[in-house]
């Protein structure tokens, strides 16, 4: 009997070994398990920062080409390669855009970056519009159309003609709701107006990060002009305006 007591216990102490060690490394694997996927978006964050300065180093690359093909007068031509890591690259209204959904925080949302002929934008889906007689602003979700009349010498302008209309728009079912009302303001007076002036639309195109309709009014009878600015930012359902 003595002789098989150190047995047992030797054989409870490498079961407990043996056990102990398992445990040790579930432990560790799910730690490790944890962490990378707590780091994969970080990881691919990262992926998505390098692959923006990647794009837009090889645009600025390809602008600075077709300008000196431009410098080389008629005839010239070379074949210039553009390769794309990820997102969508399209030929559109004359200019390359190449567009990249990300998580990353590349730019802040509505930011834009303007490099001459390369235009960076975060969160862009604004279009602006000019027709004969109204200016067009649209985003995702909203439409709002304003008074256009930019001879300075023959415009009138009233304090409820600017903004003609808003149309709020659902994307999931492509409903759309035209509001009712109107915008009006006083300049303080208290009393309705109409004063000599003009409009301008300061941005154009689509695929915009904001666009603003300007309207210049002498509500004065001089020189100085007051600016009514009408600001559309990219994935709102309304509009800024400023009074300055």
């Amino acid at each position: 009997m003595p002789s098989k007591t150190p047995l047992k216990i030797f054989e409870g102490r490498s079961g407990q070994i043996w056990v102990s060690a398992i445990l040790y490394i579930l432990i560790i694997t799910v730690v490790m398990v944890i962490v990378l996927n707590a780091g994969v978006p970080i990881l691919k964050n990262l992926q998505d920062k390098t692959v923006f300065t990647r794009q837009k180093n090889a645009f600025l690359s390809l602008n600075q080409q077709i300008k000196d093909i431009s410098e080389e007068g008629v005839g010239s031509q070379r074949v210039i390669p553009i390769e794309i890591e990820k997102g969508n690259l399209e030929l559109k209204e004359g200019s390359l855009k190449w567009d990249m959904l990300t998580d990353a925080k590349i730019l802040e949302s509505g930011h834009q970056i303007d490099l001459g002929n390369l235009y960076i934008t975060s969160n862009a889906d604004v279009s602006a519009t000019e027709y004969a007689n109204n200016y067009t602003l649209e985003n995702t979700f909203l439409r709002a159309e304003f008074l256009k009349c930019e001879d300075r010498y023959t415009c009138t302008l009233n304090q409820s003609a600017m903004l003609i209309g808003l149309t709020f728009k659902d994307p999931t079912d492509g409903s759309e709701y035209r509001a009712t009302g109107s915008f009006t303001f006083d300049f303080g007076a208290g009393t309705t107006w109409s004063y000599s002036g003009f409009s301008r639309l300061e941005d154009y195109g689509t695929s915009l990060g904001a666009a603003k309709v300007v309207y210049y009014v002498n509500n004065t009878n001089s020189s100085l002009y007051a600016v009514v600015e009408f600001r559309m930012d990219s994935y709102r359902d309304f509009v800024n305006v400023r009074i300055r």
